[in-house]
Parts: structure tokens; C-alpha cells; sequence
């Protein structure tokens, strides 16, 4: 009689263990959202107003000159998270209030990006001249971000031209205002 509760305690211990191997498996779900992010600032925050200033010629038959022709000041940001895998975005800058006096071309033109952004960053178009029609100034940005401030993201160089000084007039200070948009593709 001995034998056979031995067995039946053994048969027991086994049933036990197959039990709890078999229950010893658990599912967890695990989900991501990451929602169209689409952000858009120039650097530096407190002050990215330029200035460009007209010299009267000091000599009879000389040229007035420009006191500044060029400035690298400002930084362009962004982050963007785009719809689908094949999407992509530009930025496109314009003259969105006031005129450019007649006579005077103002230009832009952002650098490769640099600093500690990632992802696929845009592309520089090259130097375009700003007008009330959108134009593309950095094209084929996907899923990405520059980082945040001066010295991330795409430097802004600015140019100011006489281009024909015959439909320059005097004038006071005239201000133009210049819009960046990040558009889909």
C-alpha cells in the first residue's frame, strides 16, 4: 500500500508542474501614436527684425550706398512629423505685408541645416528673391527636427540689391514682412 501512495503523490507533483508552465504566459499590448506635427520658428526669439539702410552719396556723382548689404542673424527651426511614408513638406517664405521700395531686390537664402537635429531634413532651394508669390526655400523635409535656437537649424542670409536705381525714390522707413510656410506635398 505504500507504493501506490507514493505514486499517486508523484503523478500529483507533476500535474502541478505542467500546470503552472502552462499558465506562465501573459500578452501586452503595447501602441504608438505620434499625430501630423508640423512647427515652425525663427531664431533668435526676442528680436529677428533686420535693418537695412540707404547712405545719400557724399559726392557729386557718386552713388548712395547701402550701410549694410547682407545679414546672417537669423535661424530657421522646424520639426515635422509627416502623414505617410512617402509625404514630404517645403517652407515657403513671400513678402506678406507692405512693398519693397521699386528699384530694391530683397533676397534670401538658407545654409545646409546644422546642429543637433535628425531625421530627413530639408533641402536648401538656393537664393531666391522675395515677392508676394510663395516661393520654395528649403524643399524634401520628412520626419525630422533641427533642434531649438541660434545655430540649429538653417541659417537665414539676407541680401539687399539696387537692382535699377533709375525707379528709386527718396523715402522714410518702409517695412516689409516676411512669411514662412511649411506646406504639404
Amino acid at each position: 500500500m505504500r507504493f501506490i501512495i507514493k505514486t499517486i503523490l508523484l503523478i500529483g507533483a507533476g500535474v502541478c508542474f505542467l500546470t503552472v508552465k502552462t499558465f506562465a504566459q501573459s500578452e501586452l499590448a503595447v501602441s504608438f501614436t505620434l499625430p501630423p506635427v508640423t512647427l515652425l520658428d525663427i531664431e533668435p526669439a526676442t528680436n529677428n527684425s533686420l535693418y537695412f539702410a540707404m547712405s545719400p552719396a557724399l559726392e557729386s556723382g557718386a552713388s548712395p550706398q547701402f550701410t549694410e548689404t547682407s545679414n546672417e542673424e537669423l535661424w530657421l527651426n522646424y520639426s515635422s512629423a509627416v502623414q505617410n511614408a512617402n509625404g514630404s513638406r517645403a517652407i515657403v517664405a513671400q513678402i506678406s505685408g507692405g512693398s519693397l521700395p521699386e528699384g530694391i531686390s530683397l533676397n534670401v537664402e538658407a545654409s545646409q541645416s546644422g546642429g543637433q537635429g535628425n531625421g530627413q531634413l530639408g533641402q536648401p532651394a538656393g537664393k531666391i528673391a522675395l515677392s508676394g508669390q510663395p516661393q520654395t526655400l528649403i524643399g524634401d523635409i520628412g520626419n525630422c527636427f533641427t533642434g531649438d535656437g541660434v545655430g540649429q537649424g538653417h541659417q537665414l542670409t539676407f541680401t539687399i540689391e539696387l537692382s535699377d536705381f533709375s525707379r528709386l525714390h527718396a523715402m522714410s522707413e518702409t517695412v516689409v514682412v516676411v512669411l514662412y510656410t511649411i506646406v504639404d506635398f
